[in-house]
């Protein structure tokens, strides 16, 4: 198992992660390259890498207790809040980046360019498709009317 950190997070997305979580001093590892490799490699970008690597060291600091002898006293429950909000912002930041809804069909010009696309899935209900191609304007107007009677 290795550590490495370059110091620059333009380096690589594993350096990026590790800037991300806050785990860039030799003295104090957290997470080994090979976690965050596994993590970069099961998420989509590097931002979900390090809300999940972040979540992992919460689960990792919650599992220990607060201690205290005398005036000494270990809190690892600040630690587990920290990490937590860590990940939670990660996460929210990861969400926000890079992604833009998309809602067809609210501009004409939009439909109509999605409609004349040779290439679009055509859809398998339609207006009209029970009409009848023999009837008349008028008849399809009446038959229309009561059809759902």
């Amino acid at each position: 198992m290795t550590w490495t950190y370059t110091g620059n997070p333009n380096d690589s997305d594993k350096d990026e992660v590790r800037f991300l979580i806050g785990d860039t001093e030799f003295s104090k590892q957290q997470m080994t390259d090979e976690e965050i490799n596994w993590a970069i490699g099961e998420e989509s970008n590097t931002r979900t890498a390090a809300a999940r690597l972040a979540q992992s060291l919460a689960m990792k600091f919650g599992r220990l207790v607060d201690k205290s002898v005398g005036d000494l006293k270990l809190s690892y429950s600040n630690l587990y809040k920290q990490y937590q909000d860590l990940s939670e912002m990660l996460a929210g930041e990861a969400s926000s980046t890079g992604v833009t809804p998309y809602c067809g069909g609210i501009s004409v010009s939009d439909k109509n360019t999605v409609e004349e696309n040779p290439d679009r899935v055509q859809p398998s209900i339609r207006k009209g498709m029970n009409d009848n191609p023999t009837e008349t304007p008028s008849e399809q107007r009446y038959s229309n009317r009561y059809r759902n009677y």
